[in-house]
């Protein structure tokens, strides 16, 4: 493979708005882990409450009846982790994305960049009207290829240049099939090399 390769970019907001369209739909799929994770530990808990009540109650320290109060707070439990798991997660993200969608037109939700990005064989320029960016490649953390976009996953780095750099998109727009076959090489070259792991199966975008 020849180096450098070097890609002009034209990052525009809808660019950027279908990278965010990823993001909170990862948030969606964490926050549906957590949840579950959340209603197993008080599921647990109330169990080893109804546990203790039910020793009580044989000995006649209190009355059956008692048992009725962890019970109900298990059931509130139970229907605010299925409302959320089955639709609230889901009618958030859904409102999520039209808010972007329906004003992408007359608000700016994010800078459009311009500039070009230079691939060597273990490092990257990223030159835009914002900054210019030097990174080896083992400061990234994922790689998304969708249809429109290749999205650079960056790790938190302690340089003063990179703070703040979350994305590297690279459109393909600017691309011709031979950039596109060498970028492609180098990016399963990152996967394997840096054992990446896949950052997001998206619904959407795949």
């Amino acid at each position: 493979m020849e180096y450098p390769l070097i890609i002009e970019l034209n990052v525009t907001q809808d660019d950027f708005i279908e990278v965010e369209i990823l993001e909170q739909e990862l948030d969606a799929q964490l926050y549906k882990k957590s949840i579950k994770k959340a209603f197993v530990i008080e599921t647990v808990a109330i169990a080893v409450i109804v546990a203790i009540m039910g020793f009580m109650v044989a000995k006649g320290s209190i009355m059956a009846a008692a048992l009725a109060f962890p019970a109900f707070f298990w059931l509130m439990f139970l229907v605010h982790f299925v409302y959320n798991y089955k639709w609230g997660i889901q009618r958030e993200f859904n409102m999520g994305v039209q808010h972007l969608l329906q004003n992408k037109d007359s608000m700016e939700f994010f800078t459009a960049e311009r500039g070009m990005v230079y691939f060597h064989e273990d490092k990257c320029e990223y030159l835009t009207n914002e900054q210019r960016r030097f990174f080896d490649y083992d400061l990234i953390r994922n790689i998304k290829i969708i249809k429109h976009l290749y999205i650079f996953v960056m790790k938190r780095s302690k340089e003063k240049s990179l703070r703040g750099f979350a994305y590297m998109v690279i459109p393909r727009r600017n691309m011709d099939e031979n950039q596109q076959q060498q970028l492609d090489e180098i990016c399963a070259s990152i996967i394997k090399k840096y054992d990446l792991k896949e950052w997001i199966t998206s619904r959407i975008f795949g």
